[in-house]
């Protein structure tokens, strides 16, 4: 059975009933509704206002409590979250996997059209051609030198152990092995009080989207920290998505440190009580040193704000980049100690095997996926639906 949200998130043993989420009752949507779409681009953000230079702001070690640059929203009366939790979890269970399948469409007609042709050729599992030939498939769908290495080596010591020889018994012994390599401990970390969870990834790999996402579906109460000062209408996306789903959200003017806003966050989470924190970075692009220091003492001031915190570390990597997403996970994972991978745009890509690469090269389990711009599209990774998906017939 596929896994779903109601498994996802590991909270405390001694559970309180879940706490109903404030909807902005100007905007009563379902999850189902709400689409990238309906948030306005950067572009857009700006074209609307004249935007404010920078604000030199001194990056102080010790960032101290400040007033956030806008008022979070008073808490309304709030519409109950229809209580069809069980009929939700029985289409995550009946139509997540065809969801996946279609948003992966593009990686399975260029990937598993070639394997097709293939496998439907095999008939000796000592064929060395056959196995090159997979090799190159492999290669050219982003799974990477490395992974296709380790996968093809496995794949043939089995086969001839088994004596396979029909493209059948191939293709399931090609699911087991993906699935061993995309296996990992998935589950969210939300025991704490409050949770707090840092999202980070270069701009454009849907950092913001994610977290208006995983809004909709954490248990308990959320609250968003504008952590993103550096680009340019980052601060206002997120508060749009702050206001669609009823969520508050601590900001400051553009420029300012993030930290400091981290830190404002944090003291505001504990004031309202609330259970989920979710904290928005800058787009730090791997190669530059100063922006991975900026975040590294982001972190610090969260630790001493919040012993063991961030108790999450979520990193957002656009299937599309290929290999650049590696390495950029890579690079994320010495700097911020990962905890996760959200692997986005899986549906705008013919290279969904970079998810192979960057569970067995990363050692950073993949937590949740996006197949598409939907807020169900987002969902807890499956390393065994992911790989029928991948490997399964066209």
């Amino acid at each position: 059975m596929a896994r779903s949200w109601r498994n996802f998130f590991r909270k405390n043993k001694d559970e309180a009933p879940e706490k109903s989420r404030a909807v902005a009752t100007e905007l009563p949507l379902e999850a189902a509704e709400v689409t990238e779409a309906d948030f306005p681009s950067a572009e857009e953000v700006l074209a609307a206002r004249k935007e404010p230079a920078a604000t030199s702001v001194a990056q102080v070690e010790e960032a101290g409590p400040s007033e956030v640059e806008a008022p979070l929203p008073e808490p309304s009366e709030i519409e109950e979250a229809p209580p069809a939790r069980a009929d939700a979890d029985e289409q995550e269970s009946s139509g997540w996997f065809g969801r996946l399948r279609r948003g992966m469409s593009r990686s399975r007609e260029s990937f598993v059209g070639q394997l097709n042709a293939a496998v439907a050729e095999f008939r000796d599992a000592e064929d060395e051609e056959f196995w090159e030939r997979v090799e190159e498939i492999l290669i050219s769908s982003d799974v990477g030198v490395p992974t296709t290495a380790k996968l093809v080596a496995e794949l043939e010591q089995e086969a001839l152990e088994k004596n396979i020889t029909s493209g059948k018994e191939l293709r399931e012994l090609m699911i087991e092995h993906a699935t061993r390599i995309l296996e990992g401990p998935v589950e969210l970390n939300v025991s704490h009080d409050p949770t707090v969870i840092l999202m980070v990834g270069v701009n454009g790999t849907g950092k913001t989207t994610t977290i208006g996402k995983l809004s909709r579906f954490l248990p308990g109460t959320t609250m968003f920290a504008a952590g993103d000062t550096f680009r340019a209408a980052a601060i206002e996306q997120l508060q749009q998505w702050g206001e669609r789903t009823g969520t508050p959200v601590v900001a400051r003017e553009r420029g300012t440190d993030a930290a400091a806003v981290a830190h404002d966050a944090i003291q505001e989470a504990r004031r309202e009580g609330t259970d989920v924190l979710l904290i928005d970075t800058a787009g730090r692009l791997h190669t530059k040193v100063n922006l991975m220091a900026e975040l590294e003492k982001v972190q610090r001031v969260i630790g001493r704000q919040s012993p063991g915190a961030p108790h999450e570390v979520l990193m957002t990597v656009d299937a599309t980049t290929g290999q650049n997403g590696l390495r950029q996970a890579k690079m994320f994972k010495k700097v911020a100690g990962l905890t996760g991978i959200v692997l986005t745009k899986l549906d705008g890509t013919a290279k969904g095997g970079i998810a192979l690469a960057i569970a067995n090269e990363v050692g950073v389990p993949i937590k949740l996926i996006s197949v598409g711009e939907q807020v169900e599209d987002l969902h807890p990774f499956d390393a065994r639906e992911f790989a029928e998906a991948l490997f399964g017939d066209l």
